[in-house]
């Protein structure tokens, strides 16, 4: 049998031992079996997500596409839904049109796969709608929920979690119980050397009655063990029930949960309660640097701080990953924060300082990304993609901040370009634009961005438009850079439609404009590249060798690896309309490692396709049958191939064709298929070992 490793997914680890729900396990297992939509249903801190996980886990084997746990807890847009699933999937995102209907076109003839749509209860209309989406048209496709409320939506099961079971009053022996085990364990590893003894069973019994069985109450009880006895923890709990009174039936778990909630706010010293409601403004997970920047002042010192929040860590507020090193919250936590925050009066302050040090952030990785650091650096912001997407929303929500809103999405345009991103990066240049009238600067590079993104979606109607605005907002402001960067995607643009005239003046007009600029963007890396396309399709293969061998050099000197790798696929494309299928295989192997290393789709899918045209020359036709359905895949979760143009369609269609012939259509099917079925590693695997 396959470890867990072997099969495809994101699930994480387990960090803490799973306690009971053998019953609800084994519901949750037969009705995936018999539905295709399960939500798990229960108040907060009641462990759907560990319910969930744990279940998923389980039937992973059944699931060849894999198991997907979508986080949206940190996410606020329910736009962004359909961007986020894809993200998860190691998808670049829409391409074009409704980001949801193209999710959809992926999954439609996916292996089957599980989603796992966790925290719902913020967003349930969108998640909703994008689960009847998704269902309609993937027939291959499970989703498993977790909400405080229903979705709603036709086909729905519901599995209600409960709390663990409590020991019955009078029970001698609660050992067995869920809740007292699952205290016992904790309370164990908060307090070192505690045991279930005959001194204090009837405590604990006590305490899991009086916190009902909820999970998260529990671990958190189990940290007050650190301060007083299990006895004076009870008769401390029991004073809280009393002054707040009798409750409906319905209020009770929400109650306790959030008196235990709020006990354990009352342990904390002030500065570890400012610091609780401060953290509450990171949407999901948060680094030191953070914390510090965003957190500290006059009554909170960068001097204390550490000490504060370990204690919070100490006290299971906060949860610290080494690995990061991150620390987060769960939501329930987080949002008691919320509140807290909201009534200090502290959330304006504390929003715009956690917006400024990740534009900041995203302003050093724009000086940073070069060399050896611009993969980091990818990888750095990608990190904190909840932090940045909340930075932009508050931003661009809030009456005063929308131009800084409208900033920080021109610094993430190179960071959305790297990683693909592309509907993600329209739609919030869109936004941005909408709320910031007027010609500013930003305003002109949003105008490039949208336009970039808009082509390379295979819009050059769209592209256009936007382009030629940031061209006149380039000339009215006397932006040199700006204007070759425009002119730059305007040629683009009639590359795409097969002007190659056109294409070659506004890309020679570009790297006139960036020379003149001293430009060192990403894009201006890559002129060398897209005049040598030029000239390779035209058949001038000498200068297009010239010219990108003209690019290397200049992407070396400015430490530009991805501006390189892009290059060196260029060149090796030039070598193979040359005739030199061996030269183009060399250089395809060289920068593949690199263009995989981004996780970019799109370049990836022109590797494989590039080496199944060398194939497919060369007579291997049963290697470029598998290229082809490899990239193929790839391809079609970015909205086909077309993205390249109409002479790169040509060029493909004329390598398929020639496999197919060579093999006949039975055998190139089933090598096509081999190829399709291929995750993006295994195929980037196979394309270097040819």
């Amino acid at each position: 049998m396959a470890s867990p490793q072997a099969w495809p997914g994101n699930l994480p680890a387990e960090t803490s031992s799973f306690i009971g729900r053998r019953d609800e396990l084994a519901e949750v297992r037969r009705t995936l079996d018999r539905a295709r939509l399960v939500t798990l249903l229960g108040p907060g801190g009641v462990g759907k997500t560990r319910l969930a996980l744990r279940a998923a886990s389980g039937v992973r084997q059944a699931f060849p596409g894999g198991v997907w746990l979508v986080e949206l807890s940190a996410l606020r847009a329910p736009e962004l839904i359909a961007h986020t699933v894809a993200q998860t999937l190691r998808l670049p995102g829409p391409a074009a049109g409704d980001p949801v209907d193209l999710l959809a076109d992926h999954l439609a003839d996916a292996a089957p796969t599980l989603l796992i749509l966790d925290t719902c209860e913020h967003l349930v209309h969108a998640c909703a709608m994008l689960a009847e989406t998704l269902l309609t048209v993937a027939p291959a496709l499970r989703i498993l929920a977790t909400s405080r409320e229903s979705l709603n939506t036709v086909g729905e099961y519901t599995v209600l979690v409960a709390p663990l079971e409590v020991p019955r009053t009078g029970d001698p022996e609660p050992d067995g119980c869920d809740s007292v085990e699952l205290f016992a364990e904790r309370a164990a590893a908060c307090r070192p050397g505690f045991a279930l003894a005959w001194h204090n069973r009837a405590a604990v019994a006590q305490l899991c009655r009086r916190l009902e069985g909820i999970p998260l109450a529990l671990e958190l009880a189990a940290v007050g063990l650190r301060a007083m006895p299990v006895e004076q923890m009870v008769e401390r709990l029991d004073d809280r029930f009393r002054l707040l009174g009798p409750a409906r039936t319905g209020e009770h778990r929400h109650r306790t949960l959030r008196t235990a909630i709020t006990w354990s706010h009352d342990l904390c010293v002030p500065p570890e309660r400012m610091l609780w409601a401060r953290l509450s403004v990171f949407p999901g997970g948060f680094d030191l640097e953070a914390v510090e920047r965003v957190c500290t002042d006059e009554h909170l010192p960068v001097g204390e701080l550490l000490d504060v929040l370990t204690m919070l860590v100490d006290k299971s507020i906060v949860r610290f990953d080494p690995s990061g090193p991150r620390y987060r919250m769960l939501d329930t936590l987080r949002e008691f924060g919320t509140e807290l925050l909201e009534r200090s009066g502290e959330a304006p302050v504390l929003h715009e300082r956690h917006r400024d040090h990740y534009a900041a952030l995203a302003e050093r990785a724009v000086a940073g990304r070069r060399g050896d650091r611009q993969l980091a650096w990818v990888d750095r912001l990608q990190e904190e993609d909840d932090n940045l997407r909340a930075a932009l929303e508050w931003s661009l929500a809030t009456p005063g901040q929308e131009r800084a809103g409208l900033r920080l999405a021109v610094l993430l345009c190179d960071h959305w370009f790297l990683t693909g991103r592309l509907g993600e990066g329209l739609d919030w240049y869109r936004r941005a634009l909408a709320a910031v009238p007027g010609r500013t600067f930003e305003h002109g590079r949003a105008l490039y961005g949208a336009g970039l993104y808009a082509i390379l979606r295979a819009d050059p109607a769209e592209a256009g438009a936007l382009l030629a605005e940031a061209l006149a907002v380039a000339d009215a402001a006397g932006d040199p850079d700006l204007r070759a960067h425009a002119l730059h995607e305007l040629g683009r643009c009639r590359f795409h439609v097969g002007d190659l005239d056109g294409a070659l003046d506004l890309y020679r007009r570009a790297r006139r404009g960036y020379r003149e600029a001293g430009a060192r963007s990403t894009m201006s890396a890559m002129i060398h590249a897209d005049l040598a396309s030029v000239h390779a399709v035209r058949g001038d293969h000498g200068r297009a060798h010239d010219l990108c061998e003209e690019g290397i050099a200049a992407c070396a000197a400015a430490g530009e690896r991805w501006g390189r790798a892009v290059t060196v696929l260029t060149r090796a494309a030039t070598h193979w309309l040359g005739g030199a299928c061996d030269r183009a295989v060399s250089d395809v192997r060289d920068c593949l490692p690199v263009l995989a290393a981004f996780d970019n789709l799109r370049a990836i899918a022109r590797s494989l396709d590039l080496l199944m045209v060398c194939a497919a020359t060369t007579g291997d036709h049963e290697r470029a049958a598998v290229l082809a359905g490899a990239a193929e895949s790839l391809w079609e979760r970015q909205c086909a191939p077309d993205r390249r143009g109409v002479h790169y369609v040509a060029l493909r269609a004329a390598g398929v064709d020639a496999a197919r012939r060579g093999l006949g259509g039975e055998r190139f099917g089933a090598l096509l298929a081999r190829g399709r079925a291929m995750p993006t590693e295994q195929a980037v695997a196979f394309a270097l070992d040819g």
